[in-house]
């Protein structure tokens, strides 16, 4: 199945979701919940894959479902069900959800991330993943610097804290970028969701 695949006929997408709002959640998880993710990514042997070459931006970035310990993937289900749930009511989404991405991601210093869409291209074209109705960043941690996300063409730039969830759409409508990390490391539990079974990831939501 290729990513160019078309969604089976009448199957709700992204677009669906224009004109919902940006989600802010603060305190979303506990502050148990921060305290058990942010212990593993720090600690000396964190599973940081390096499966992509080097010269990949997301070399050495991200721990995967199958990098993790049982217990730090039943934790991460668990948060992602409430996370789903969550959006689902706030966004009134009826059909069913699943989810393609359940990772954490580490940023270090001089990492950003251009302004971008996750199912489309600037443009409306669609990119490599245009399956993704939504997506859904919890932070873990603030002992860094930069870091900012922002949305340019919605003038956001929301406060980020640890524990909060932040939930959007995938279209370019919601084009969002984050600045470069000046100093420190910025944790955050990242998902992406889609309405196309076909593209569920095998985890819970």
């Amino acid at each position: 199945m290729s990513a160019a695949d078309p969604a089976p006929h009448g199957m709700r997408d992204a677009r669906s979701l224009v004109g919902q709002p940006v989600g802010l959640e603060y305190d979303f998880i506990t502050e148990g919940e921060r305290k058990q993710l942010l212990h593993f990514a720090r600690s000396p042997d964190a599973p940081w894959e390096t499966y992509l070459p080097p010269t990949n931006v997301w070399h050495g970035r991200m721990i995967n479902p199958r990098s993790m310990p049982p217990k730090t993937l039943k934790l991460m289900e668990k948060i992602r069900r409430r996370t789903a749930r969550h959006i689902a009511r706030h966004y009134s989404i009826e059909e069913p959800i699943y989810a393609d991405t359940l990772q954490l991601v580490r940023w270090r210093p001089g990492d950003d991330q251009v302004a971008h869409a996750d199912c489309e291209e600037p443009d409306g074209r669609p990119n490599q993943t245009p399956w993704r109705a939504f997506a859904s960043i919890i932070y873990l941690n603030e002992e860094y610097e930069g870091g900012q996300i922002y949305f340019p063409k919605l003038g956001l730039r929301p406060e980020l804290k640890p524990r909060l969830l932040a939930y959007f759409p995938s279209t370019a409508d919601y084009l969002h970028g984050v600045e470069p990390i000046t100093s420190g490391i910025r944790y955050t539990f990242s998902c992406f969701y889609t309405f196309d079974p076909r593209r569920r990831d095998g985890h819970s939501v």
